[in-house]
């Protein structure tokens, strides 16, 4: 309860985000200067960022979660990872996410994977734009996979 009643009070002071299972810190940016997604080099998206942390404490930022997804695969350490609901905006763990891979658009990166923190509403985005819901780790997997695919095939070209 100690715990929960000083992240309250820093979110209120606008210290951190209090998000589910746990916080992140709110950094400005420096005047002038564009947050880039460590994976690709795009902009960080304003509803699709993703932020990973490792066991020392360092994290990386990602414009989606199609790059979050590649850059879990390729970083040792990597503890945890806060991506943003597409359609609230909020971070959320993504362990208890729900993504939707290949809807029948591509927003950032392709093939475009959105995170939802509610697999209702989730499955009504499914509903209207197709694609795959998986959780975290299957989704992981499909874009390494989807990734190595492409590979290959350009190879062959």
């Amino acid at each position: 309860m100690t715990i929960n009643r000083d992240l309250d009070s820093l979110d209120e002071q606008g210290s951190l985000t209090k998000v589910f299972g746990g916080a992140i810190a709110r950094r400005e940016p420096e005047v002038g200067s564009t947050r880039l997604c460590e994976m690709c080099g795009a902009e960080l998206g304003s509803r699709t960022s993703m932020t990973l942390f490792d066991d020392a404490g360092a994290h990386a930022e990602a414009c989606c979660s199609h790059c979050g997804l590649m850059l879990m695969s390729q970083r040792e350490g990597v503890t945890s990872a806060l991506a943003q609901d597409f359609l609230g905006g909020q971070m959320v763990n993504v362990r208890s996410a729900t993504f939707l891979v290949q809807p029948d658009f591509t927003l950032c990166c392709a093939p475009t994977v959105l995170c939802f923190e509610d697999a209702v509403n989730a499955k009504r985005f499914h509903t209207g734009f197709g694609g795959e819901l998986m959780d975290w780790e299957a989704a992981q997997v499909s874009i390494r996979e989807h990734m190595m695919f492409m590979t290959k095939r350009e190879k062959t070209q």
